[in-house]
């Protein structure tokens, strides 16, 4: 923040304060022993000062939309306008109603806290406690009490014939109190947990392992060089996105503005294949120049130095243990399906598809637009190759093995070689879900297939693959903390493979926030790794990755024609009332899914816009860190499986409530949500068919008959979108 922009900030809400305490102070000089009654007074004492104050509230309107303060600028829109309707029925009808009166006392006291609040946030490093304690409490008596003062001052209007004009408009807010009123009152009640557990944390253990950059004051922000990554990429586009890449790079309010500079960067990208390469190698040559690795000592280097030097937090080095699986290898592909997942029908598939049932269902999905033709086809492939072929020579690398959305399971029953990269076993030992029980999950899979899982362990670990429960402490490794020493042990094991072998290493990790940057970074190296590695097989290793539809994309022409007609089609049936709603919200809701046409050197191509900004930008980087890293391969001659994955009900998803509410009302609008089982059968499908038959869409070598003339087009083939890229409107809008 600037020192002007402090500087008036500060004048601002000190204005703000000074003004919403004179009007308590005014409000409560009229209240005396019969308090219910004299409230009738204080509109006319304190109205004129409420009327002056509340007005210039409307100013913070611009603050959020000029990047003053991090608020979205619609809420912030909602919050200031909500008031002002209530404040002119006293003032345009009778303001000698107590209800009245109760809601002015009720702003008042609360203005005055708040804006002491910001006041003391703007000038102190530490907010006063009682400051904060009364920001975060007094809500609790008057949220309450300004509610029924604004409904009561609104029921005495529309007993006023002055305002008989208003009388339909005046109704028609009350009653959206009824969701609005306890949702503001939840909404802070979380706000008050948050906050008093920001305050009263432990302070936090010393940053060790991969890490986002400091800055001049030696804090690690996540903001900043979220949007210098994304703005360094937009720039490796070329000249012509160089206006583009400072809008980005001088984004005031990049939290809820980051979707846009998204979007930007792949219009850019999509101009020419030069600016889809330029923007992924710049993307990527940020992130390992700029995120650090910080070692046991304390010592920070950049990641990219750090990899190819000593710099270390554990010390170790790993080696493999393999189990081999006693089972046999399915010759049946299966994909676990009952429907999609609902709120009314959560628990896992009680049936599964296989042969014609299965041609059947991929037929259904493509010819209603959940999945693309090209997506059920390369299912059909594997179906068909696994009857007769053998994976035997196929060796993949799964980073997250135990991942919900992952492969591991459908690799291991067909007979595949699977390389497990998760957590440490001895996690959480003790406790009630200690870490082993994923790899004793995993051994288990190995045990019922043909296949072989080779994990990693401490070199100096004694545990073998006879001693399942010792192994299942000793196994997996520290992503974060030895991204180098995982990248020494899978070259080594890259060494151990014949020529012969087809390797492909995908990255299936999340985290929530920040944690989730750092995972995907350190992946990416890993991937990189084994990619280098691969020069000495008979084939170039794949990479693999799975996108999600909550994100913008090129697709086909005839995917973005579908996704138009459907929203004229609706618009047409609603008699155009969605177009109003759409206007009434300021275009925020029941937007067009489709972008205009991108522009680029040989004519136009097509995006749609599945962005969720609720998803925040280190969601967005990580997913983009994957794009970069697909490109880059992809011009590098490996295979990139880079397919979209469905809208998918896994417990760290649901565990969210809104996106479980959101979850539930999407089949309203035409999507599927796809069941975690589902998910896995249908993608590893897709992941096998990309690995293995090597006239698909995903090898450079047959780009030219899939016509990818910019590696961006890689995401517009085989996608399992559920739905959301034929359908109307922008899923963030609905």
């Amino acid at each position: 923040m600037g020192k002007a922009i402090q500087a008036y900030l500060v004048l601002y809400n000190a204005s703000c304060l000074v003004g919403w305490a004179y009007a308590l102070y005014q409000g409560l000089t009229v209240l005396n022993s019969d308090v219910w009654p004299s409230l009738a007074g204080v509109w006319a004492v304190a109205g004129p000062t409420v009327l002056i104050v509340q007005s210039a509230m409307t100013l913070e309107i611009f603050h959020a939309g000029l990047g003053f303060v991090r608020s979205p600028v619609f809420v912030t829109a909602m919050q200031v306008t909500s008031r002002l309707w209530v404040m002119l029925c006293p003032a345009y009808g009778d303001g000698t109603s107590s209800w009245t009166g109760m809601m002015v006392i009720s702003w008042a006291m609360v203005e005055v806290i708040r804006y002491s609040f910001y006041l003391a946030a703007l000038l102190m490093k530490v907010i006063p406690y009682p400051i904060f304690y009364a920001r975060y409490s007094a809500f609790a008596i008057l949220y309450p009490t300004g509610i029924a003062g604004e409904l009561g001052t609104a029921y005495v209007a529309l007993q006023q014939p002055s305002l008989t004009a208003y009388h339909a408009i005046i109704r028609f807010i009350m009653y959206l109190y009824v969701p609005g009123g306890p949702f503001m009152y939840l909404n802070m009640v979380g706000n008050r947990k948050a906050a008093f557990k920001k305050r009263f944390a432990p302070p936090p253990k010393p940053e060790r392992g991969c890490a986002f950059p400091q800055d001049k004051k030696g804090v690690r922000s996540t903001t900043a060089p979220n949007r210098a990554a994304i703005a360094a990429a937009i720039e490796g586009c070329g000249p012509r996105a160089a206006k583009a890449a400072k809008a980005c790079a001088t984004e005031k309010s990049y939290r809820f503005g980051y979707a846009r500079h998204v979007k930007e960067l792949v219009r850019q990208g999509a101009y020419s294949p030069q600016a889809a390469v330029g923007s992924a190698q710049k993307g990527l040559d940020y992130m390992y120049g700029n995120f650090e690795f910080v070692d046991k000592d304390g010592v920070s280097t950049p990641f990219g130095d750090a990899m190819n030097g000593t710099a270390t937090v554990t010390g170790r080095s790993l080696k493999s243990v393999k189990v081999q699986g006693n089972g046999k290898s399915s010759s049946s592909y299966e994909v676990p399906y009952d429907g999609g997942w609902h709120p009314s029908a959560p628990k896992p598939p009680t049936s599964s598809l296989k042969g014609a049932a299965l041609t059947k269902q991929l037929d259904k999905w493509a010819s209603t637009g959940i999945i693309e033709r090209d997506a059920a086809d390369a299912v059909q492939w594997t179906a068909d190759y696994v009857q007769k072929e053998s994976l035997a020579d196929a060796h993949f690398v799964l980073i997250g093995a135990g991942s919900a959305m992952g492969p591991c399971a459908k690799l291991l029953e067909l007979g595949a070689n699977v390389v497990a990269i998760d957590i440490p076993g001895s996690w959480g030992k003790g406790g009630k879900r200690p870490a082993s029980g994923l790899w004793k999950r995993l051994f288990a899979l190995a045990d019922k297939g043909g296949g072989t899982l080779t994990v990693p362990v401490d070199a100096s670990s004694r545990a073998t693959a006879r001693d399942r429960e010792a192994l299942a402490e000793a196994a997996g490794c520290d992503l974060m903390m030895e991204p180098r020493e995982i990248g020494e042990w899978l070259t080594d094991w890259m060494q151990s493979l014949p020529k012969k072998a087809r390797v492909c290493i995908g990255n299936y990790t999340y985290l929530d926030g920040a944690l989730h940057v750092k995972l995907a970074l350190c992946a990416d190296y890993l991937i990189q790794t084994v990619l280098d590695a691969s020069s000495r097989l008979d084939k170039p290793a794949a990479c693999a990755f799975l996108c999600t539809p909550t994100d913008a994309h090129l697709v086909p022409e005839e995917v973005a024609q579908a996704a138009s007609d459907n929203f004229d089609s609706r618009l047409l049936k609603s008699f155009g009332l969605e177009k109003l709603f759409n206007l009434l919200t300021m275009g925020s809701k029941l937007r067009p899914n489709v972008e205009k046409p991108v522009e680029t050197e040989n004519g136009e191509c097509y995006m749609v816009d599945g962005l969720s900004v609720a998803q925040g930008p280190n969601y967005a980087l990580a997913k983009r860190m994957q794009h970069w890293r697909a490109v880059s391969s992809y011009e590098s001659g490996h295979v990139a499986s880079t397919m979209v994955a469905p809208s998918t009900a896994t417990i760290s998803v649901i565990h969210n409530k809104t996106f479980a509410w959101a979850y539930g009302g999407m089949p309203a609008f035409g999507f599927e949500i796809f069941k975690q089982e589902t998910t896995n059968a249908v993608m590893s499908a897709v992941l096998v068919h990309d690995v293995m038959n090597g006239k698909g869409p995903k090898n450079p070598t047959n780009r030219r008959k899939f016509g990818v003339d910019n590696a961006l087009k890689l995401f517009s083939s085989e996608s399992v979108h559920g739905g959301l890229w034929r359908g109307p409107d922008t899923g963030d809008s609905l």
